[in-house]
């Protein structure tokens, strides 16, 4: 299907279909990549990471379009051959821990609770303080143990795209609402009183930033000034 086409704009096209929500023709189209990049036998580093690149998109795709059992399969593959080319590349923690999320999704989807488990702690293993992976291992297998541990690190709520979220600076994101509802009691009433409390402007929309900026305007002790 590709031929001598260009491995990179092939790579390019099937992202774009993917974000445009063309799932049949991404799918088809990484499938066809996927199958003739596993054919060559010598596949140099450069190809094994076009490889890992369709197979991250292919699993993508097959889980977006709930065909579960192909993409638990795909998501296996993609790990396998993610740390091959590592091997020989240098490995990547927060590219394959947002694999592992990815990884999370697929086998709850598919009723698999504790490969799912295993999955978004690995994710958050890989990249220590990511709450979304806490907050998703929550939702989807019932375990809130790792989002009450990285709750009390995000610091304030911050108001960004007209949503509240919090976050372990430098580490995704997650839904300060879906935290809320999750972990309960005072902790949901403090994410309610601070989202109140920016929406009606007595807490800044990112009081961390806010802070930050503060920091770097100049204070002035007026009492060294000599009047003479």
């Amino acid at each position: 299907m590709f031929g001598a086409a260009d491995p990179e704009q092939a790579i390019a096209q099937l992202e774009a279909y993917y974000r445009e929500g063309r799932g049949e023709r991404a799918e088809v189209m990484a499938s066809a990549l996927v199958d003739q990049l596993m054919a060559q036998k010598d596949r140099d580093d450069d190809t094994q990471g076009i490889l890992v690149k369709g197979l991250r998109i292919l699993a993508g795709v097959l889980n977006s379009r709930q065909k579960y059992k192909r993409a638990r399969i795909t998501i296996g593959l993609l790990h396998k051959h993610r740390n091959k080319h590592g091997k020989a590349m240098g490995h990547d923690f927060v590219t394959a821990a947002a694999d592992y999320h990815l990884a999370g999704f697929i086998h709850a989807n598919a009723g698999k609770k504790s490969a799912a488990k295993k999955a978004f702690s690995k994710c958050e293993k890989l990249q220590p303080g990511h709450l979304a992976a806490a907050l998703d291992v929550a939702e989807q297998c019932g375990y809130v143990k790792t989002l009450a541990k990285l709750y009390p690190l995000a610091g304030p709520v911050i108001s960004k795209n007209g949503t509240y979220i919090l976050e372990i600076e430098g580490r995704p994101a997650a839904d300060a609402r879906r935290i809320g509802a999750v972990l309960g009691g005072e902790v949901q009433a403090d994410i309610e009183r601070q989202i109140s409390a920016i929406m009606a402007g007595e807490q800044a929309a990112n009081a961390r930033l806010q802070a930050a900026v503060d920091s770097l305007v100049p204070t002035h002790d007026y009492h060294t000034y000599s009047t003479n």
